[in-house]
């Protein structure tokens, strides 16, 4: 019987000295760690009623959908035209909004009704090496919390599918929300690095004035707007075409006069928009609670109309997000890096934020706030520089005033590892960035933005040859339109740079030869 035992025994710790060689065998030697993108807003496509004959996409909507359910809008505004009837043209308006987005409204516990559900991402592949990455959604309404308790089981199939034991991330826009949420819940134990790029992690002033009830449209605001996404066209010629069609309309008041008619419907229907769309759909959302910078957000809890009585669950997701995410967000970043985590920041700034609210000066990159982005650098208004007096915030040993002064990086959370790209619009990006975050993939090492010479802290956006150049020193207009046209040669830095030429000459006869007169 002793035999038997001993015998047995034997075999028992035979096999537990053998499991983790089993283990090795099913572990990749390629050496290359697999990278997953967590994409921005609209990633996982929301739907109604999937699987039946009335089955409708409620985000991101097909363009016929949309047009058909809007349709009745148009006759609508040519009525009210007539009849400066606001009332009867908000019942149309207000009617086609919901049909098109109500059904995308939580209840009060911040879930969705069962009869609306969202695209489910796990990957397909087990290949990994080279320009591939893993691709993981989510639905855009939900509590960041809970997408990042999905992404969590994303990761965990990512390395056992591919026999990695760590991964890396670039999280865009919204995709850095559900990562800053990962972070708190599970820690960066098995993520070696994080590229953040152009992610709302201390949230959007559009969506913080927006939640405050501040709606403004702004005529210069819009018009740059609309001139800042134009280098994103890839046919050069079109987008300079636009840019000079754009100064056009503006130099003959035609978006001046299409506001004005727009400022009516603002001011006799803004709070029945806000009371009746809004608040009832928007308002519900934890994802979009996320952007609510820390500063506008119990003021927008009031205006929002959030009720403790009816809607306590889904004040306690909010509260959560907002106060043990957000607002820790340094100390989460940089407990990533303690843990050894390599953590990149990547901001946009000189371009129009969205010309919907009262802090349209802000600049952005198009979307997200610079200052918002690079977790608090401190930003001159869009189209301006810092004060010529104005002295760096912080650590006046290292110089991280941007050469255009309209940066200074010194006062964001990570200012060693935040990299600023100017004229780069929302998310969009070109082998350039792919080539810049290779490189920070690479390194087992936290690299700073004193490391690389190719890559300094700022960064002018290259889209023709798409690549990046430092930033220059700014003068006066002409030359710095002349300046870019040499660095960057395209026909819409042409025409921006023949409008600039024109706009000074112009200027300058109305200001000193005609007083002369």
């Amino acid at each position: 019987m002793k035999k038997l035992l001993s015998a047995v025994l034997a075999v028992v710790m035979a096999a537990l000295v053998m499991v983790p060689g089993f283990a090795a065998a099913d572990r990749c030697p390629c050496g290359e760690t697999p990278t997953v993108y967590v994409a921005a807003l609209g990633s996982g496509s929301v739907i109604l009623d999937e699987g039946t004959e009335n089955e409708r996409t409620l985000f991101r909507p097909e363009t016929g959908d949309i047009l058909e359910i809007l349709l009745p809008v148009v006759p609508a505004a040519g009525e009210l035209i007539v009849t400066k009837d606001y009332d009867k043209f908000g019942d149309v308006l207000i009617g086609c909004v919901n049909e098109a987005f109500g059904m995308l409204a939580l209840d009060g516990n911040g879930n969705s009704d069962p009869r609306v559900t969202s695209e489910e991402f796990h990957p397909e592949t087990a290949d990994h090496g080279g320009e591939h990455s893993y691709y993981f959604g989510y639905d855009f309404r939900m509590d960041p919390v809970e997408n990042a308790e999905k992404l969590h089981t994303y990761l965990e199939e990512v390395e056992e599918i591919t026999g990695h034991e760590n991964v890396q991330i670039r999280a865009s826009s919204m995709g850095g929300v559900v990562m800053l949420a990962y972070i708190r819940l599970y820690g960066t134990s098995d993520i070696e690095t994080i590229i953040f790029q152009n992610c709302p992690l201390l949230g959007t002033a559009v969506a913080g004035e927006l939640f405050n009830g501040k709606f403004e449209i702004n005529k210069d605001a819009l018009v740059r707007y609309a001139e800042c996404a134009l280098p994103a066209i890839e046919i050069d010629f079109v987008s300079g075409l636009l840019y000079a069609l754009c100064e056009a309309f503006d130099a003959a008041g035609i978006f001046e006069a299409l506001l004005g008619m727009v400022d009516g419907i603002i001011v006799n229907l803004k709070d029945r928009v806000f009371d009746e769309c809004l608040i009832p759909i928007f308002g519900t959302l934890p994802g979009i609670w996320s952007f609510v910078p820390d500063e506008y957000y119990e003021s927008g809890k009031e205006f929002m109309k959030l009720d403790p009585a009816t809607q306590a669950g889904l004040i306690a997701k909010l509260d959560f997000y907002h106060y043990e995410v957000q607002c820790k967000a340094e100390e989460l970043l940089r407990g990533a890096q303690a843990d050894g985590t390599n953590i990149y920041i990547v901001a946009g700034y000189n371009m129009q934020r969205t010309p919907l609210v009262t802090a349209y000066m802000e600049t952005s990159d198009g979307t997200v706030d610079t200052k918002y982005a690079s977790c608090g650098a401190t930003c001159a208004p869009i189209g301006s520089q810092l004060p010529e007096d104005y002295t760096q915030a912080r650590f006046n040993d290292i110089d991280y005033i941007s050469p255009d002064r309209m940066i200074d990086a010194s006062t964001c959370m990570l200012p060693e590892c935040t990299w600023f790209v100017k004229d780069m619009l929302h998310s969009t990006t070109h082998d350039g960035h792919g080539e810049f975050y290779d490189v920070l993939f690479a390194s087992e090492e936290q690299l700073t933005v004193f490391d690389m010479e190719q890559y300094p802290q700022f960064m002018q956006n290259d889209t023709i040859n798409q690549t990046f150049v430092p930033v220059a020193e700014l003068s006066s207009p002409v030359e710095d339109a002349f300046n870019m046209m040499q660095t960057i040669p395209s026909f819409l830095n042409f025409v921006k740079l023949v409008t600039v030429v024109i706009e000074t000459v112009v200027d300058f006869i109305f200001k000193n030869i005609i007083p002369a007169i």
